[in-house]
């Protein structure tokens, strides 16, 4: 009662103030600030700002910028059965979209979990887009059923950022398709055989995705290459790309190494990215490059842009160690390491015995400035790396260890004695030895 009396004398007062000729200054806003205001309500906010006047009638049906994301489903999902949130859901996001004004340069759809007869109205949804000088494509698919994206929701020739989650992708085999792709983003999905001609395409990440086989790719102005976790691992379409600046490389444990290709070694990888600053490499594919032999070190002309290094998913199995401390010997401009431990270390004797040869404190780790190590347990081969690290690094300012969460107190107290007497040869350098967030 209290609510519709306020309502009501809001009315009025803005009855009066129109009556009188006064000023609505919101409405009188530069179009361009107005749709700042709408891009930062949800979708449905934005929508009742329609009945606010005459002006603000088809102000938001004109915005660019449709995100039908969680956030959108959840609020029609509250107070629903499934049932009838399918009908609600699939009526507002019809309403919603065919009835918008103008291009619609960014798309963000959320599928929530719907009957699989539902997804021909999500490819009705996609075809209007596809039609809307789309420029940004992002499509997360949050139900357990595979959803299978139509050719033709790539087929805007405007279109420069693609982002799929969950969904079994097949790219169009006509001509002309994703010249303007600059980004491409691939989590948990499913391929079909897929031919890829993206000239433009600056960054590309595949995470989790299976049937890699049946992806061919050309990408020769590639800058970022993320590789994670997928069912397989084909670097032969990206070891010409000389642009590329930041790679990385997460082989997933269900990989048989016996099937890749036994060629690619640190060295021949390494010097087809002349370019390269950030490299994070897992401790799987650090154990795979090193297969063969490993040098002490690099030509220097293969790592000389190198910066930033993170393994990570580290076992400290003796491999990885090798092939850490021959980068770190090898790019002389590298300033940062950043080295994340698995969740469980295997105490390897070779190891242990690797690390103590005499010959690895005469190394120099002369440009390496900033040492961070996570999820440190404490163990041999771990101390014996930092005791390494401080000794050959005279340019180092900053050794930060995160340790496990589940370190025993009596561990971490003689795990910091056991830092405080390890030699440096950096006069200024901090060690910073904390209890790690857990993640």
């Amino acid at each position: 009662m209290i609510l519709n009396c306020r309502i009501m004398t809001a009315d009025n007062h803005a009855r009066v103030a129109e009556e009188r000729g006064a000023v609505d200054r919101l409405s009188n806003l530069p179009i361009n600030a107005i749709q700042n205001i709408i891009g930062h309500m949800p979708i449905r906010d934005a929508a009742r700002t329609s009945i606010l006047s005459s002006k603000w009638r088809y102000i938001w049906a004109e915005y660019p910028e449709v995100v039908l994301d969680e956030q959108f489903y959840a609020e029609i999902m509250r107070n629903n059965t499934q049932y009838f949130f399918m009908i609600e859901y699939v009526n507002k996001v019809n309403g919603i979209l065919f009835q918008h004004l103008g291009p619609i340069l960014k798309f963000v759809l959320d599928i929530p979990e719907l009957y699989s007869t539902q997804y021909s109205r999500i490819d009705q949804w996609l075809l209007f887009v596809s039609r809307k000088d789309v420029t940004k494509l992002i499509l997360h698919n949050r139900s357990p059923n595979p959803y299978k994206v139509p050719c033709y929701a790539f087929s805007c020739p405007k279109l420069a950022h693609i982002s799929v989650t969950k969904c079994i992708f097949s790219a169009p085999n006509s001509e002309g398709f994703f010249g303007k792709l600059s980004h491409l983003v691939l989590e948990t999905v499913t391929f079909q055989f897929s031919v890829l001609n993206l000239p433009q395409l600056v960054q590309l990440e595949l995470q989790n995705c299976f049937g890699i086989q049946l992806l061919c790719v050309s990408a020769p102005s590639l800058r970022l290459l993320y590789l994670l976790d997928n069912d397989d691992l084909d670097l032969s379409y990206y070891i010409t790309c000389k642009d590329l600046e930041e790679v990385c490389i997460g082989l997933s444990d269900g990989v048989e190494h016996d099937k890749l290709d036994k060629n690619i070694t640190l060295t021949k990888l390494l010097g087809c990215w002349p370019e390269l600053k950030c490299l994070y490499l897992n401790g799987s594919f650090l154990k795979h490059l090193a297969a063969g032999d490993i040098p002490q070190r690099l030509p220097i002309d293969q790592v000389n842009s190198l910066i930033y290094l993170t393994p990570f998913r580290i076992t400290y199995h003796c491999a990885e160690i090798a092939c850490i401390l021959c980068l770190l010997q090898s790019a002389l401009n590298l300033s940062e390491l950043e080295i994340w431990a698995d969740e469980q270390i295997i105490y390897d004797e070779k190891t242990v015995s690797y690390l103590k040869e005499p010959d690895l404190m005469k190394q120099s780790f002369k440009g390496l400035q900033t040492v961070i190590m996570k999820m440190f347990e404490g163990s041999t081969s771990e101390l014996l790396l930092v005791k390494l690290l401080l000794f050959c690094s005279p340019s180092l300012e900053r050794m930060c260890i995160e340790e496990n969460q589940d370190l025993d107190p009596l561990e971490r107290l003689n795990t910091s004695k056991e830092l405080l007497r390890f030699s440096r040869a950096s006069p200024k350098v901090e060690v910073i030895f904390n209890q790690g967030i857990e993640t």
